[in-house]
């Protein structure tokens, strides 16, 4: 039922990330900020991915990674318009718990009983642009990601929609609604 589900989650995520939405341009947010590149109502809580398994383990939530590079442009438009935004910020308090990985990072992560980089977790989950947004179950297993930058309205639909399984009551992501 897992596979089935998660192989579900995975066609539809895919079928998603191939539509092409509108990216409207935006000024750059050290212009927006006062200049001193601080993000206003910037997403805080922010865990490591060990803090996320051993959280996730004891409860429903599942655990959603930002897979980011520093030199993103659209993974630092993503920080500031999506993650800035109220709605999204409780549903990712709601259902999940939210990790940062660099995928350009030496930093150790521990996963599955293995030290890695944070490079070689990007790799080793297949994300080979950025940002992503990667989710995994409660029990750290890989369910889905969507790749490139999304907008504050698609992405607290898509976290709601990931959330609440929905992708597992034969429910498109087209036709999800936030009530």
């Amino acid at each position: 039922m897992l596979k089935s589900s998660s192989l579900y989650i995975f066609s539809l995520l895919f079928l998603f990330s191939c539509s092409s939405p509108e990216i409207e341009r935006t000024i750059p947010g050290e212009f927006l900020s006062g200049g001193d590149g601080k993000v206003e109502n910037a997403f805080t809580n922010w865990i490591s991915l060990e803090d996320a398994l051993d959280k996730a383990e004891n409860t429903d939530k599942k655990i959603l990674i930002d897979v980011y590079t520093d030199w993103c442009g659209y993974c630092k438009q993503m920080e500031r318009e999506t993650y800035t935004q109220d709605g999204v910020q409780s549903a990712i308090d709601e259902y999940f718990y939210a990790v940062k990985i660099n995928a350009e990072s030496s930093d150790k992560v521990l996963y599955n009983g293995r030290q890695i980089s944070m490079q070689e977790f990007a790799m080793n989950l297949g994300v080979t642009g950025f940002p992503t947004t990667v989710f995994l179950t409660d029990d750290g297993e890989p369910l889905g990601f969507q790749p490139g930058f999304q907008d504050s309205e698609t992405f607290e639909r898509l976290l709601v929609f990931v959330g609440t399984d929905a992708f597992e009551q034969n429910i498109s992501f087209d036709e999800f609604r936030l009530d």
